[in-house]
C-alpha cells in the first residue's frame, strides 16, 4: 500500500472520529440546556456547532433535523452558530436541514417541516440595537428599547445559500428563496422569491425542474 492511501485512511479514520465526538457532544450539550427533542437518535450535528441556549427559553427540534457545520460538511468554511436568550423560543420541524448557519432567537423563531436552509444564511428576529441613534450613543441604554418580531418559515420552504432572514418575516409554504437574498418583509407561499429586498419572481403551481 502507498504512503498516499495510508494517509488516505488514516484522514478517513480521524474525520470518522471527528464526526461521531462532535454529534455526541453538541445533542448532549443540547439536552443538557434543555433542548426538548421529538426523537434525539434520528438527529444529527455534522461537525462543530456553538450553542448557546438559555435556561429560560424554550426550545423544540424534530425527528430526523440535520445541521451541517463547518466546510468539510457544506459549502461555507464556519460553524454553525445557535443563540437562544431568555424568554425566547425556538422551534424546529421534522426533516429540516441546514449548514453554516447563524440563528439569533430573542424572540420566537418557528421553522417547520421539510425546510432547507442553505449555507451561510443567517436568521434573527431582533435588530440588536436600538433604532434610536441616542440610546446608540450609550452601550446601556443601547440594550433597552430593542425592537424584536417573530420570524415564521412554514413547511417545505426551500431557502437559498447566504439569504438574510430579519424579525417579523413570514415565509410561506412551499416556498423558494433566491441564493444571496435579503427577506425583510413577508414572501407568499408557492412562490420563488429573491433579491435585495426580497420580492416574488414568480409563482409556482408545480414542481421547478
Amino acid at each position: 500500500m502507498s504512503l498516499f492511501k495510508v494517509i488516505y485512511k488514516l484522514n478517513g479514520t480521524i474525520a470518522g472520529k471527528k464526526r461521531s465526538f462532535w454529534n455526541w457532544y453538541t445533542k448532549n450539550l443540547c439536552v443538557y440546556s434543555g433542548v426538548n427533542f421529538k426523537d434525539l437518535d434520528s438527529v444529527n450535528f455534522y461537525g462543530r456547532c456553538y450553542i448557546n441556549i438559555s435556561n429560560k427559553s424554550t426550545v423544540s427540534i424534530g425527528s430526523a433535523f440535520v445541521c451541517n457545520s463547518g466546510l468539510e460538511y457544506g459549502i461555507e468554511n464556519f460553524e454553525s452558530k445557535i443563540r437562544v436568550a431568555d424568554g425566547a423560543k425556538l422551534t424546529i420541524g421534522d426533516n429540516s436541514g441546514m449548514s453554516s448557519v447563524v440563528i439569533g432567537c430573542y424572540n420566537e423563531i418557528r421553522i417547520g417541516n421539510n425546510v432547507n436552509i442553505g449555507g451561510g444564511s443567517r436568521i434573527t428576529d431582533s435588530n440588536f440595537h436600538s433604532l434610536d441613534w441616542r440610546f446608540r450613543a450609550d452601550r446601556e441604554l443601547d440594550r433597552t428599547g430593542v425592537k424584536t418580531a417573530p420570524v415564521i418559515i412554514e413547511d417545505n420552504v426551500f431557502i437559498g445559500t447566504r439569504t438574510i432572514i430579519g424579525k417579523g418575516v413570514k415565509i410561506g409554504a412551499r416556498s423558494i428563496i433566491a441564493a444571496g437574498s435579503v427577506v425583510v418583509k413577508d414572501i407568499p407561499s408557492d412562490c420563488i422569491a429573491g433579491g435585495n429586498p426580497c420580492k416574488v419572481i414568480k409563482y409556482i403551481n408545480e414542481v421547478a425542474e
